[in-house]
């Protein structure tokens, strides 16, 4: 009878990996946007509906961490990791907006490498979060920075390709330019946010497997 009246944890893993899982389908709508641009439209509604589920789920997360008495791991970290997600999904609707807006005639390679590979990078958070759910050993630092390093050459090569353009400069080209850099700068973003990410997890991971 004592145990039940002891105040019950909130599910956090669950919604952490729950903002995961929103997170990479943002991740697959960006990609789905790059591959198929006569889709996007479509993906980019389906982007604003994703993030404001993230939104309130990310909202439910902080209610629950200042309600809540006990928590599976220190509420700092988990507070670290609703916040480093929320802002991973936050970039991709400003990518995906960005994309809507300037409606480009071709998809770059190398942005749209970036973004299979921000995939992979976030799939790696996705077992890493499930790792510490379980207490178990889950680190992915050997795979995640491979990764980066690929993210890292791509975004520098696309960026070397823009300002390499054979064409001669009309302002037409260069508007097209300048979105082309605005779109690199906010995949840079991304990366750094993902990165962000694993590492947060990977101290939570440290402190508590």
């Amino acid at each position: 009878m004592f145990a039940s009246l002891l105040p019950k944890s909130a599910p956090f893993f669950e919604m952490l990996l729950a903002q995961n899982s929103l997170l990479r389908r943002a991740a697959d709508l960006l990609l789905a946007m790059l591959e198929t641009p006569s889709e996007q439209e479509r993906n980019h509604k389906e982007m604003a509906l994703l993030e404001e589920e993230a939104d309130q789920l990310y909202g439910r997360i902080v209610r629950s961490l200042s309600q809540t008495f006990i928590t599976p791991i220190d509420r700092e970290d988990i507070l670290r990791i609703n916040q480093a997600q929320e802002e991973a999904i936050d970039c991709l609707q400003s990518l995906s907006t960005r994309l809507s807006i300037f409606e480009f005639p071709r998809v770059r390679f190398p942005a749209l490498q970036m973004a299979r590979t921000i995939i992979s990078l976030l799939a790696l958070t996705k077992l890493m979060l499930e790792g510490l759910s379980d207490r178990r050993d889950c680190h992915k630092t050997r795979a995640f920075k491979a990764l980066r390093g690929e993210c890292d050459m791509l975004l520098s090569t696309g960026l070397a390709e823009l300002m390499d353009e054979k064409q001669e400069f009309t302002p037409l080209l260069v508007m097209r330019i300048l979105k082309w850099s605005q779109i690199y700068e906010r995949l840079g973003v991304l990366i750094e946010q993902s990165t962000a990410l694993a590492e947060t997890i990977e101290e939570a991971v440290l402190k508590n497997v």
